[in-house]
């Protein structure tokens, strides 16, 4: 099954270049963007299609007419989803490391002019190891929430390991904020059965075990 990439970009031409370069590699879902788009707009977009990673140009309200470039549209989806795929491919390099804080996911357009397979192939390969290691990271979470609140239910937690459940917790919370791939039984807890209340208490347990280690 190949990985459904979100390209977005104001531009058809550049819409099309992505789709023909990559439609053998990936499953691409094309976002244009327009006068009538916002960044709330384009992240539901985005997430209601189940995509695995992001790749968005950087110069958007030139042409689209909107007031918001890439750089806020990565800043957005970081904020809710900070260990997300993305990656930012644009033919304004300089303008864009300038207005952003992770400079490493820029790329240049020039990589789809097809004069170097050599580089194609190395960008395809970064793609799909980013969305693998996302995967990886979030299955060995959830993996090792289980196995801890299997120990807590039949003999209890030491206290470093209640600290890691609770890191696991706020962890898992940043992959899925509404809780999906969260097995049903690891979201009952006394009372507690949705993730951000999970996520709460686990924020309160870390505070009660810094001042129990600080004493």
């Amino acid at each position: 099954m190949m990985y459904k990439i979100g390209y977005i970009d104001e531009d058809d031409g550049w819409l099309n270049t992505f789709y023909q370069t990559f439609k053998m590699d990936f499953d691409i879902l094309q976002v244009k963007v327009d006068s009538d788009s916002t960044v709330e707009s384009i992240t539901q977009v985005l997430f209601d299609e189940s995509i695995d990673a992001i790749v968005t140009d950087y110069l958007l309200e030139e042409d689209a007419n909107v007031s918001f470039n890439g750089n806020i549209l990565v800043e957005a989806i970081r904020n809710d989803r900070p260990h997300f795929p993305i990656v930012m491919l644009t033919s304004h390099e300089p303008q864009a490391i300038s207005h952003m804080d992770d400079v490493h996911i820029i790329y240049s357009k020039s990589i789809l002019d097809g004069e170097s397979e050599e580089e194609l192939s190395l960008f395809k390969s970064k793609i799909k190891s980013s969305i693998d290691n996302y995967y990886t990271k979030k299955e060995n979470s959830i993996r090792r929430i289980e196995e801890l609140v299997t120990k807590r239910n039949m003999e209890g937690l030491k206290l470093t390991e209640e600290e890691e459940l609770s890191k696991l917790y706020i962890l898992f919370d940043e992959f899925e904020p509404e809780g999906k791939g969260l097995p049903v039984n690891l979201m009952q807890k006394g009372s507690i059965t949705k993730l951000n209340e999970f996520v709460q208490e686990a924020k309160k347990i870390l505070e009660e075990l810094k001042k129990k280690t600080n004493k």
